[in-house]
Parts: structure tokens; sequence; C-alpha cells
């Protein structure tokens, strides 16, 4: 009896598979899964809001949501005449980080693990060196950022430049939280008014 049961059930799912997907089930979730990704502008710049006003972002700047996976909420523009990707994580607790790092120099120490957290690949960063600091204004409230340096494993290329930015933001909650911008590209690629651009069209409050 108990094998009839277990062979039942196992049919059952196998037809509820084969509906799910005759009946235009993938499609559909499919279609949901990047609309959330992919909202129209409007509906992004109301929704993320905790992050900063983006609504004076230029066009060739694409934003869109990512899925927390590995504990650290974000949010993305891609430029799109070069797809280079601009990440802006809610770290939240600013015992990880804080915008005063940059300026009293702890940032120096923290970075290279704080970039290690961040990713969500098997990256390794090797020959690391902060090679610039200075600040973004976005609309008049400064972004401290570093450029660095290094040398990566388990990409197709080997040697990348990346900028990482940071300031504070009120949440939903109206209470201070930190965001961390993160972009890293090809050395051969890095441009940096790309960055640049998009970090100074963004309203912080």
């Amino acid at each position: 009896m108990g094998c009839l049961k277990s062979i039942f059930k196992k049919i059952l799912f196998i037809v509820l598979v084969v509906a799910f997907f005759a009946f235009g089930g993938y499609a559909f979730v499919k279609e949901k899964i990047r609309s959330y990704q992919y909202p129209a502008k409007d509906v992004f710049v109301q929704s993320e809001m905790q992050y900063a006003d983006f609504s004076s972002v230029p066009a060739d700047y694409q934003l869109y949501r990512s899925f927390n996976l590995f504990g650290y909420k974000k949010i993305n523009a891609k430029y799109l005449p070069t797809n280079q990707k601009i990440t802006i994580f809610d770290l939240k607790d600013e015992d990880l980080i804080a915008v005063s790092d940059f300026h009293t120099g702890a940032i120096d120490e923290k970075i290279k693990s704080l970039l290690d957290k961040m990713k969500d690949s098997f990256i390794t960063y090797e020959n690391f060196e902060i090679i610039q600091k200075g600040k973004f204004y976005a609309h008049k409230k400064e972004v401290p950022y570093l450029v660095f340096s290094a040398s990566v494993k388990n990409v197709p290329f080997k040697d990348v430049v990346g900028v990482v930015g940071a300031y504070s933001n009120l949440n939903k909650n109206q209470k201070p939280s930190t965001k961390l911008i993160v972009s890293i590209v090809d050395k051969k690629a890095y441009n940096s008014s790309i960055v640049k651009n998009f970090v100074t069209s963004l309203r912080i409050k």
C-alpha cells in the first residue's frame, strides 16, 4: 500500500510539472521575475527611495533590481553603451563600514575584506592596490570614494580597476543606513566618468 502511494505521488508530481510547462507556467514565472528586476523607471524610483532619488539618472543607465541571495540587498545600474555595471549595496550596519572610514583612512584596511563579503562569484583578488581617493558630489552631498587596481582569478580578464564609494541615506524607517557603491571593470575598459556621472545624478537624503 505504501509503495502504491509513493508511486502515485511521483506520477502526480510529474503530471503537475508537465501541466505547468504545457499551460505557460514557465513563461508566466519568467515574466514575473523580469518585471520585478526591470520595472519601469518611475516604478523603480518610487520603490527604491531608501537608496536615493534616482529620478535624475540619465537615460543611458538602466536601473534594475537584484535578488537578495547573499545577505545584502542591492540594486544596480548598467551603463548601456558599454554594459558597465554599478551596484549599490544596502549595508545597514555601520559597524561593517561607515562613511567616516573614508575620511579617517580606516577604509584602507577594510576594503579588501569588504569586497570579499560583497562578491557573489568565485573571483579572487590579488595584487590589490589603492591608486586614487576623492569625492563625488551627489547634488551637493559628499560621497567619498577610492579607486583600486587588482589582478583577479576565475574571470576571462585578469587586470581590473574598481571604484568604491559610500554614503548614508535614510531608509524606510527614517533611520540612516550605509550604502556602498561598487563598480569593477576590465582595466582596458575603465572610464572614470561612467561612475561619476551616475553618482552625481543621485539625490541623497
